[in-house]
């Protein structure tokens, strides 16, 4: 350990009645099939804002654009931290599995 460097302190007991309940598995499902929920909504105002620029009935700009791809990469990464709280659904798992069997 380098000399600067400060040794992790042990988590508070509010801090560990906080994790427990934030990484409730019951929990967690709901909120990520919530998230699913919310992606396909997402989708579905992205594929009609499209139309509705093809066909000119709302003005292509590039603010649209921004604020489509941000939702979709705010969703994706809530999609991915949760999957990655559930113990059976750990995204990489089996990429590591299959690299330490190699």
């Amino acid at each position: 350990m380098k000399p600067m460097q400060q040794t992790p302190k042990e988590p508070t007991p509010e801090e560990q009645r906080w994790r427990a309940n934030a990484e409730e598995p019951a929990g967690v499902k709901r909120h990520l099939k919530a998230q699913y929920i919310l992606f396909g909504v997402w989708c579905a105002l992205t594929i009609g804002w499209s139309v509705a620029a093809a066909y000119k009935v709302l003005a292509f700009e590039w603010t649209g654009i921004l604020i489509l791809s941000a939702g979709f990469l705010n969703i994706g990464i809530g999609i991915i931290n949760n999957k990655r709280i559930l113990p059976e659904k750990s995204p990489g798992r089996r990429y590591a599995a299959a690299r330490l069997t190699d």
